[in-house]
């Protein structure tokens, strides 16, 4: 399988549209070990890439990514949705609106505030909107402000923070139907990838996800998931084409969330959440299952303990993710296998320097050490790429800098 970079624009923009939908993409079990994942499997650029992503129209975005090494990793997509998304907002907007977010004391508000009900001026303004276009317009304009503030932030760092806090979490009846479309072409590779998200409901969301080969051995591939998210408990069915596969996961969160007291992520006292899955591919009659149990605490700063049991593989994962200040944390995982009497550890940290830097760095003892550092300059965000071998004995074949370096890469992003 041949790996190439990814831009971070149209997952940014699909996340996006779960905050302001209202849907917590934390509160599911395919999310369970999301912080810990965020700081110790988190990818980087290989070979040279540049790419830009922009909105062409108020519903409407494109991505264009232009991969030198490997050549047959250059791909173009559009991405369409039912309500307005992210636009780069222009310097000086930016900058007026750091000053309208600066308190009395001078600190900066936080990134995700409540959104500022438009006034009847800015209703009027537009004689052809009615009251509810002319509030989500205002609103759009204030969150586009913020999030191109804060661009290198949102894309890349405090992914572990799970804190896309959901808006109108309560009336999310308002968002039934809303929808979002987007398809990727590799010209070279002869495929299209693509995925539909559409709000069935207050609580429901359906997402279905296909990728089409063309050439001498053509292929069509599809997975459809059903989610359900009531707050206090979720679930998600999965059926799959590949191997005709069905699953399904489950969780359920004991004591109050920090959505039920209106106060946000990390309030009150840590809480506990259970859940699993299983699943069955009835081409090759196989299946498997896991559970796990999770607490996590965020007060005074973010604390996360996931245990996940894999009984039918004897898999045990334990996992420790630890905010150590505002703006670093660091995580530790071990693995390890009953039947195998195999096991791993790895551990790593983030660290944000400042508003337009951010470092990773993650060491296992079988897959080495790999780093990544993220810079911003005004609308474009470069991204550095290390990954070096855990065992040079293991690759005794290699010679020069191939024996310590296993992959290297630059990434250049611009969001217009």
């Amino acid at each position: 399988t041949m790996a190439y970079t990814t831009s971070d624009y149209f997952p940014f923009l699909v996340r996006q549209f779960h905050h302001e939908t209202g849907w917590n993409e934390c509160n599911s079990y395919a999310t369970f070990c999301r912080a810990s994942k965020a700081i110790l499997d988190f990818s980087i650029p290989y070979g040279l890439s540049v790419s830009t992503g922009r909105r062409v129209g108020s519903n409407l975005s494109s991505q264009l990514v232009f991969s030198m090494i490997p050549s047959s990793a250059s791909s173009i997509g559009y991405l369409a949705a039912s309500r307005p998304l992210f636009s780069i907002m222009p310097a000086q907007t930016v900058a007026s609106s750091d000053e309208q977010n600066l308190g009395s004391n001078g600190a900066r508000a936080a990134s995700f505030p409540s959104l500022a009900v438009p006034t009847q001026s800015d209703i009027l303004s537009n004689p052809k909107a009615d009251a509810r276009d002319g509030k989500l317009s205002r609103q759009q304009q204030i969150q586009d402000e913020l999030d191109s503030q804060d661009l290198l932030q949102n894309i890349r760092a405090g992914v572990w923070r799970c804190n896309w806090r959901t808006p109108d979490y309560l009336n999310r009846a308002d968002y039934a139907g809303e929808y979002l479309a987007v398809a990727q072409l590799y010209p070279s590779l002869a495929t299209i990838t693509g995925s539909y998200v559409e709000r069935r409901s207050a609580t429901s969301e359906l997402t279905i996800s296909g990728v089409s080969v063309a050439g001498a051995q053509p292929d069509l591939q599809f997975i459809v998931q059903h989610a359900v998210d009531r707050r206090r408990w979720s679930s998600e069915g999965v059926f799959g084409t590949n191997g005709r596969l069905l699953g399904l996961r489950g969780l359920y969160n004991f004591g109050d969330s920090a959505e039920e007291k209106a106060v946000g992520e990390g309030a009150g006292r840590g809480r506990i959440s259970a859940g699993g899955e299983v699943y069955f591919g009835a081409q090759e009659a196989s299946g498997g299952m896991s559970v796990g149990m999770r607490y996590r605490d965020g007060q005074p700063l973010l604390s996360e303990l996931t245990c996940v049991l894999n009984p039918i593989m004897g898999h045990v994962s334990l996992a420790l993710t630890r905010e150590l200040r505002s703006r670093m944390c660091a995580a530790a995982r071990y693995d390890f296998n009953a039947f195998s009497l195999s096991s791993e550890l790895a551990v790593g940290v983030e660290w944000q320097l400042d508003q337009n830097s951010i470092v990773k760095a993650r060491w296992s003892d079988s897959q080495g050490l790999r780093c990544l550092v993220d810079t911003r300059l005004n609308n474009m965000v470069f991204s550095m790429g290390l990954d070096l071998h855990g065992d040079m004995a293991t690759t005794p074949a290699a010679t020069g800098i191939k024996r310590f370096v296993r992959s290297f890469g630059l990434q250049f992003q611009w969001f217009l």
